[in-house]
């Protein structure tokens, strides 16, 4: 939405200023995204093993415009512990994801956060992962370990 004229942030810029920035940004975007395409062939070519993680909402560039499909996307990362119900997704470069089922609820689910410190961003605390998150995640899909919020499935020996 901050590549339109109508994005929220600039209903008081002209339309030379809201140009501006949206030229600037479409600058910022390029840089990062080119970044983040050499960091992941480097990982690639190397052999070094790497997690990218990115939200994944409907405006997200990457969702788009990226070399490769997310390795696994978290559609609600609430579930396992985190403040926020937000999408994420995440590439995984010269390893597999395990496939553990932590589920946690988080204490208290918020959709949204304080405002950023800048306009047009969101709030640090929305773009923190939460220390359960955080160790759910590890444990479920980088050391498949199994914890005490794992979800066992039945196994009928079909």
């Amino acid at each position: 939405m901050a590549m339109t004229w109508g994005c929220v942030n600039y209903r008081k810029k002209t339309i030379k200023e809201a140009t501006d920035l949206i030229l600037e940004r479409a600058k910022d975007r390029e840089r990062f995204y080119s970044l983040a395409i050499k960091m992941l062939a480097v990982a690639k070519e190397r052999g070094v093993r790497l997690i990218m993680e990115n939200p994944w909402a409907m405006q997200t560039y990457l969702k788009a415009n990226f070399v490769i499909p997310p390795t696994l996307i978290d559609h609600d990362r609430s579930l396992r512990g985190d403040h926020f119900k937000k999408e994420t997704a995440y590439w995984f470069i010269n390893c597999e994801p395990t496939h553990g089922k932590s589920y946690q609820p988080a204490e208290k689910v918020r959709v949204l956060s304080k405002k950023g410190v800048v306009k047009g961003t969101c709030s640090e605390e929305r773009s923190m992962i939460s220390p359960d998150y955080a160790r759910n995640f590890i444990c479920d899909f980088v050391l498949g370990k199994e914890q005490n919020y794992t979800m066992r499935e039945l196994d009928f020996g079909s």
